[in-house]
């Protein structure tokens, strides 16, 4: 049986995961002209946002890569912090109202905004510059490290070598249910939201994935970047192991349309209960508000200490 003979490519830089860190960095080599490839497993960009809130720092970032004027002009501005705290009788009742970010530190406030957003401006700025699309359901298999090369002199050698295998369409849309405890499916968040603007350009090539499935093929690279979260395939592959400690802290997010007479409910806002946990208010765009609620009865996994709480539990009735 003859062995079967894989594609092989060159770049300069591979970037594993294109989530807002590795497109940052693809960005930055698109406009210094560095050939780079940046591939992701998922089939389209970011589902649900999850951190969407931009620090002053971020936003001189992004005036520095040129379009800074789009989250500003898009974002909700973060003006003031309220806190809302339990009086001598228990009652909740507003406490302190301070600035949002301390004055004078920058000519940006911080800002909230969608992910997918923020995701957006780096595609057009990387397209702007010339630099390669995202290749969407594109999965690491393989790692190698050829370390008598990375020690030479030469800008012309190729030390790593990373093997990609192409996925299919299913293979490469994230599950958007998990199963609780008692067998049901329930929705675990990671679905696409009805209330930011979908890319149809995306959603094309995302069908257009099943063609490629199952391919694989070989790139060699000078440099490789691992930009692919906490639960990096890159990281394991070259032994590192992340430090410190997780907390037994669970917080349920909701984004919601709220309809309500809550006083501050445009303001940021961190409510403390007497004996129940907390919930922080966060105004985001379009009349959105999401709330950050502490999760003070949440089952483990295995029911052992220490084990991680069982995410199938938690589910938008039992965050409300």
């Amino acid at each position: 049986m003859v062995a079967q003979v894989l594609p092989e490519s060159h770049t300069d830089v591979l970037i594993i995961g294109a989530g807002p860190a590795g497109l940052m960095m693809a960005t930055w080599l698109a406009k210094c002209g560095v050939q780079t490839r940046i591939v992701d497993k998922r089939g389209t960009k970011v589902f649900n946002g999850q951190a969407d809130g931009l620090q002053c720092r971020t936003l001189e970032i992004f005036d520095s890569l040129g379009f800074a004027h789009r989250a500003w002009r898009e974002s909700n501005h973060m003006l003031e912090i309220c806190l809302w705290n339990p009086d001598e009788n228990g009652v909740i009742r507003r406490s302190d109202r301070i600035p949002d970010t301390i004055p004078g530190i920058s000519r940006f406030q911080q800002v909230v905004l969608h992910q997918g957003r923020i995701e957006r401006y780096f595609l057009d700025m990387i397209a702007e510059c010339g630099g390669n699309d995202v290749e969407r359901g594109v999965l690491p298999t393989k790692l190698t490290i050829d370390e008598s090369l990375a020690d030479a002199d030469d800008d012309n050698v190729y030390p790593i070598t990373v093997t990609l295998r192409h996925l299919s369409e299913k293979d490469a849309t994230p599950q958007q249910f998990a199963t609780s405890a008692n067998g049901a499916a329930v929705q675990d968040g990671l679905f696409r939201s009805n209330l930011s603007a979908d890319d149809t350009t995306e959603l094309l090539k995302a069908s257009a994935l099943d063609a490629r499935a199952g391919a694989e093929e070989i790139v060699k690279a000078k440099y490789l970047l691992g930009a692919d979260g906490a639960h990096s395939w890159t990281r394991n592959q070259l032994g590192f192991k992340l430090e410190g400690e997780s907390t037994d802290f669970i917080w349920g997010v909701l984004d919601i349309v709220p309809i309500t007479d809550f006083p501050d409910i445009r303001m940021r806002c961190a409510v403390h209960s007497a004996t129940h946990g907390s919930v922080m208010v966060i105004p985001r765009e379009n009349k959105l508000v999401r709330l950050y609620i502490q999760l003070t009865n949440t089952s483990k996994v295995g029911g052992e200490a220490g084990s991680k709480a069982d995410r199938s539990n938690i589910n938008p009735g039992v965050i409300l």
